[in-house]
């Protein structure tokens, strides 16, 4: 809301200084922190206010970095054509990733243009060794006697002309040669000179370059350009261009032949020569290549001249890693037609020295991830891993104390051991105490277990507990946000990913029991692109999880159902018509319900705290184990076994501990009426009133006695009992009521002249339709304190009972002429008071006069005249009705039921409130 009103309040300004300023001023005259509120608005929202008030957006956002740019516009929702730009780039990123994971040839990368530094020669130094021939050009220095400066020029004849020497033939003469001549020559021509000689501008020669070069052709160059320098002039070599037989002619001969391996694998450059004036540079097409990759240095494709070996295309590639084996080398040799494959052991000299054939590739593989003589502790554990294993070791050898190994969250009751049973890797699941192996305060250990090589060990979490598990969530997010396509599924990264995700993977992955994870289909097709990323991931790191070092240290993170997961997935997938599944269930009132590895000598009490135990409300003297027994030979029908367990008899060691079988479940009952609390609440003239919590089956007399009965002002016989149950059938009552009368009014009002509904029917249907019903149950408190239990109820939640003062009044309502209360007594009749209300209205019905008894109930007059009624029928705290003449309003036979509804409810609801 503060964002929307600094928005807000930032146009309404602008607007005001665009309507004042050109913007140019605007510019200039907009503060800082406004102009700051402006580049926080979504791009298209400055754009958009730009062009409403003809602002320049450019001088605006003149301070803007791209970063800050980019960053709004990251903001913006992706439309079609982004959303295809975006599927476009990934496209090529991943084809570029598709291309560097492609092999290239080794050397190639040289003459990239995008990294080579390679610059024409032109000032280099001159070596001694330097051939002069026409158009270079030389500097002389004359000191001594005299001192001059002469720049001299080889001309066609080879000569130079030195001053006051005349002509000196330099051609063909090394460089050092000429500047000993030339010194000769000053020292004899004047005594005292002598010279200092330099070379200057350096003549230009043509060379051919042909062959397989990627720019074959004439070239003009340097008279000190070297082979190597030739092959960057021209772009280097091409594709099928060979870098080990690049050969010089020179006058129709070969002067010399150059391998650049030679330069590139020992930094040889001794055949690299300096090339001279029709020179031609060829290049063989590469006859022979292999590759070789794998564990070595340097994987790659190579170039073989005749007699290169296995050892010499392994020495081309830097040598083979530590992590090789040699032992297990592979060579794919195209032969007659056909691909074959030969195996060779490396660490054999004799090996090493077999000869190689253009098109092999040699293949050197790793060594096995997995360790021969290890074990993996993983899951609740300060530093799950890979340990060394040797003969005798035991779990506490590696996890020997709880405070430095173990997490505060690991729950010491139950541990597993995943051991293979033969070569196929299947496991078997040993159960075990973490507290008891390993050592106590005294240094003792209780029960010792030996691990075996290749043993993992896996601890979990107490109950649903996990430890740092936004570190999960990170991981997992990491993973897909570079998979992602659209910014709006970063939402869905939120909270416990991994624990949403799983779901899903649990759903599909149930073996005995049904999923209770059905909702999650929804979710699921409304984000379908982010959840399969993740799930993808998930379900990947969960089937390495006990393999993979970097997935082992991420089990600590886990909870108890997850660590289990992957577990059982092989013990589904190692089951057979041979081999039973290996899985029991556990279901009802436990902490963690779920399917669990059927452990080696496995027991309802094991089963049990692989569950994390029960929970405080579970039922103890009974639970049922659900046996499978096999299939009926003579139909199609499952057989299955119940058994009635005693758990705390297994708890406590008294009552047998049945051995579980394959596909077991047992099912812990909640104890009955556990989670069901009823509070019923006493008011009024009680000695301790309140709300009190009752137990299924305490009546209404115990309660009174709880409450420490009743107050000397108490009025029995108007006590109030109310119930939610018979205020909700009363609510249902009323509705039906209220569409009969709807029924009525409008059969009335079609048989009248008029055809319309009266103003007091509608206004009663309205008062009929806001009524809130009282929920009234009639009780005989008298009776049920002094002991009669046929009076007495069983309580319910949400019973209320209200007990008033003593009411010592009459009560007069309805069509009377003066409605009010009377002081009770005995002498009276309900015609003597009728008179002191005045008597009845005209449209009374006195015929159907009824009382309302102080408890509920209602009286009517036992002789059909109401004037003789007995004086002793009334009671304290009564209320005489005198009804309205059903006839009298229109003759709706509704009237009578309806305002004797209102009456009823009014009469509670009066003494409720006189309280």
């Amino acid at each position: 809301m503060l964002k929307i009103a600094i928005q807000t309040l930032f146009v309404v300004t602008i607007s005001l200084w665009a309507s004042l300023f050109t913007t140019e001023a605007l510019a200039q005259t907009v503060s800082p922190a406004m102009l700051e509120q402006f580049k926080q608005l979504p791009r298209a929202e400055q754009e958009r206010l730009a062009k409403q008030y003809g602002i320049d957006i450019n001088q605006l956002n003149g301070s803007t970095s791209n970063v800050q740019q980019a960053e709004v516009e990251k903001l913006q929702p992706f439309d079609q054509t982004k959303q295809a730009k975006l599927a476009e780039e990934k496209k090529l990123k991943a084809d570029e990733k598709e291309e560097e994971q492609k092999l290239k040839r080794f050397g190639m990368a040289m003459f990239d243009a995008e990294i080579s530094t390679f610059a024409p020669v032109s000032n280099a130094p001159v070596p001694d060794s330097y051939l002069l021939g026409p158009d270079d050009t030389l500097f002389v220095q004359l000191y001594g006697k005299q001192t001059e400066n002469h720049e001299l020029k080889v001309d066609r004849d080879g000569n130079i002309n030195l001053p006051g020497v005349g002509p000196v033939s330099v051609a063909g003469l090394k460089f050092a040669a000429a500047r000993e001549l030339i010194n000769n020559r000053i020292q004899q021509a004047s005594i005292g000179v002598n010279a200092a000689v330099s070379m200057g501008q350096l003549r230009t020669i043509n060379i051919m370059i042909a062959g397989e070069a990627k720019n074959p052709g004439m070239y003009a160059v340097s008279a000190l350009t070297t082979v190597t320098q030739a092959l960057f002039v021209a772009g280097g070599v091409s594709d099928i261009g060979s870098l080990r037989h690049i050969v010089v002619n020179r006058s129709g001969k070969r002067v010399a032949e150059f391998d650049l391996y030679d330069l590139l694998l020992k930094g040889e450059n001794s055949k690299d020569v300096n090339l001279q004036h029709g020179d031609v540079v060829f290049i063989r097409p590469a006859m022979a290549l292999v590759t070789v990759d794998g564990e070595v240095q340097r994987p790659a494709i190579y170039e073989l001249v005749a007699n290169d070996t296995v050892q010499s295309a392994l020495n081309m590639a830097g040598g083979t890693k530590p992590s090789a084996f040699v032992s297990k080398t592979r060579i794919n040799r195209v032969q007659q037609g056909q691909s074959v494959l030969i195996n060779l052991d490396l660490s054999k000299k004799s090996n090493l020295n077999q000869s190689l054939q253009a098109g092999d590739s040699v293949y050197v593989p790793a060594v096995a991830a997995r360790l021969q003589h290890q074990v993996v502790i993983a899951g609740a554990v300060e530093r799950p891993g890979f340990y060394a294993w040797q003969q005798g070791l035991q779990f506490h050898d590696v996890v020997d104390n709880i405070w430095t190994d173990l997490l505060l969250t690991t729950d010491l009751d139950y541990a597993i051991v995943l051991r293979q049973i033969n070569n196929q890797g299947d496991i078997e699941v040993i159960q075990f105490n973490v507290a008891t192996a390993i050592a106590d305060a005294n240094g003792m250990v209780k029960q010792p277990l030996t691990l075996e090589a290749r043993d993992v060990v896996v601890l979990f979490h107490y109950g649903n507990e996990t430890y740092k598990r936004a570190a999960l969530n990170d991981y997992l997010r990491k993973q897909i946000e570079s998979e992602l396509t659209l910014l709006n599924e970063n939402a869905l990264l939120s909270g416990d990913v991994a624990a949403t995700v799983f779901k899903r993977l649990q759903q599909e992955n149930t073996a005995i029991e049904a999923s209770r994870y059905t909702e999650f289909d929804a979710v699921l097709e409304a984000e379908k692109n982010t959840y399969a990323l993740l799930e993808n991931k998930l379900n990947n790191m969960l089937s390495q999880l006990y393999s993979d070092s970097s997935y082992i240290e991420l089990s600590k993170h886990l909870s108890r159902r997850e660590l289990v997961f992957p577990i059982l997935k092989k013990l589904q997938q190692q089951s057979s018509t041979q081999q039973d599944l290996a899985i029991v269930s556990i279901s009802g009132d436990v902490k963690v319900p779920g399917e669990y590895p059927l452990a080696r000598n496995a027991s309802i009490k094991g089963l049990i705290q692989a569950a994390s135990g029960l929970n405080v409300s579970a039922y103890l003297p009974r639970a049922e184990l659900s046996r499978y027994l096999g299939q009926a030979s003579n139909s199609n029908k499952i057989l299955q076994q119940n058994l009635n367990v005693a758990l705390d008899g297994v708890l406590v060691g008294s009552a047998d501990n049945i051995t579980l079988q394959s596909r077991d479940r047992l099912n812990v009952f909640e104890t009955p009426a556990w989670s069901e609390t009823r509070l019923v609440a006493i008011e009024g003239e009680v000695r301790f009133p309140g709300t009190y919590q009752v137990l299924k089956g305490e009546t209404l007399a115990q309660l009174i006695k709880r409450a420490g009965g009743f107050t000397d002002e108490a009025f029995l016989f108007g006590a109030i009992f109310t119930r939610e149950g018979i205020k909700q059938r009363e609510k249902e009552q009323t509705l039906l009521l209220l569409e009969q009368l709807k029924a009525d009014i409008a059969t009335k009002a079609l048989s009248t002249q008029g055809g319309s509904a009266t103003p007091d029917a509608l206004t009663l249907v309205n008062q009929v339709a806001e009524l809130e019903p009282v929920g009234r149950l009639v009780v005989d408190v008298a009776s049920i304190i002094a002991g009669n239990n046929s009076f007495d109820i069983a309580l319910e939640d949400k019973d209320k009972l209200f007990i008033p003062r003593s009411n010592n009044s009459i009560s007069i309502i309805g069509e009377v002429q003066h409605s009010g209360s009377h002081r009770f007594d005995r002498t009276k009749s309900v015609e003597d008071y009728l008179r002191l209300a005045g008597g009845s209205r005209k449209r009374a019905d006195e015929d159907r006069v009824y009382v309302i008894r102080a408890d509920g109930s209602v009286m009517l007059p036992s002789s059909s005249s109401w004037f003789a009624v007995n004086r002793n029928q009334l009671t304290p705290g009564d209320t005489i009705v005198m009804p309205l003449d059903s006839e009298y309003k229109d003759s709706l036979s509704t009237w009578a039921i309806v305002t004797q509804i209102f009456y009823q409810s009014a009469v509670a609801l009066a003494a409720l409130n006189s309280f």
